[in-house]
């Protein structure tokens, strides 16, 4: 996993099922549609937009630093 679609795909079925919740009940917390959640997940949407990360987040309960707390975005490029 190496590119940013797929990391944040994979964050953001890390934390619902975390909290275990469903993809649509993200949809109605956010109001981002049920398909626009689907395809950042999977990796259709290549550029996630900042502002629906940042609604994710409010959803979920958790700082964007947070969302973005994993490798490779804490580890320093060389």
């Amino acid at each position: 996993m190496n590119n940013d679609s797929e990391i944040i795909g994979k964050r953001i079925m890390d934390f619902i099922n975390e909290r275990d919740i469903t993809i649509h009940r993200l949809s109605v917390k956010t109001g981002i549609p049920n398909t626009t959640l689907v395809d950042l997940i999977t990796g259709t949407t290549k550029n996630a937009r900042v502002s629906t990360v940042r609604a994710i987040c409010q959803a979920i309960q958790i700082t964007v630093r947070d969302f973005f707390d994993c490798p490779p975005y804490n580890e320093v490029e060389k």
